[in-house]
């Protein structure tokens, strides 16, 4: 049995689609809640929210964000949305479980509450490209970070001495440069050089350079937030 508690601002609307509901099979509506604290009531008696874009006192980003972290196995149904990709995404990002467009019918939202119930997502093939492009997307972002802490974790093995002959490499120091810069002799800079490579896992001094510049920018950035 599907307990769905309906999160509507309006009453007449709740009124409306529990109306509908009740003469579907497998759908039983706990009750109607206008504001988060009384769907924060009804939450425990229901394994399914029909939520609105908004209640009396709060968003449906907000109202979604609560559930997931309090009940999380409450699946979420967000309806009279308007039909772009990227509005339903956000959605979809947030933790519905589905959505019913704003022109869709009664039979529309109970076979979309229906298709949930079942582990199922109805949605058109766009939502289901955009969808799949934003999961790539996180995929190489992760990809990405992974690899940033790879190499963060490569440079933090360098000595105080080799950072230093990095950083001048950075700046495009030939080994004679550095070896006047630093006061040692051009051997003991190659020594370096090729101790940071071969730490660092990088074919040459552009790699090792490039490496050391953008592990620069991500620190930047951590800082920054």
């Amino acid at each position: 049995m599907v307990r769905i508690v309906i999160a509507n601002n309006s009453r007449l609307a709740c009124d409306y689609i529990r109306t509908a509901l009740d003469q579907e099979s497998g759908f039983y509506v706990v009750g109607c809640a206008t504001t988060s604290e009384e769907l924060q009531f009804l939450l425990p008696f229901g394994n399914m929210v029909l939520l609105s874009p908004e209640l009396a006192d709060r968003c449906a980003y907000e109202v979604l964000e609560c559930v997931r972290s309090t009940h999380a196995d409450v699946k979420v149904i967000v309806m009279g949305i308007e039909d772009r990709a990227e509005n339903i995404l956000r959605y979809v990002e947030a933790g519905a479980s589905g959505y019913v467009l704003h022109n869709d019918s009664i039979e529309d939202m109970v076979g979309k509450l229906r298709a949930a119930s079942e582990e199922k997502a109805l949605v058109s093939p766009a939502i289901a490209a955009m969808i799949m492009d934003r999961l790539a997307q996180l995929a190489n972002q992760d990809a990405s970070l992974a690899q940033a802490e790879a190499k963060a974790v490569q440079l933090a093995e360098l000595t105080e001495r080799e950072h230093e002959v990095l950083d001048l490499i950075s700046l495009g120091y030939t080994n004679q440069q550095i070896a006047e810069e630093l006061v040692i002799v051009c051997g003991t800079v190659k020594n370096h050089v090729h101790n940071i490579l071969k730490k660092l896992e990088a074919r040459n001094r552009d790699e090792a350079a490039s490496i050391y510049r953008i592990q620069a920018e991500v620190s930047v950035v951590a800082l920054a937030n």
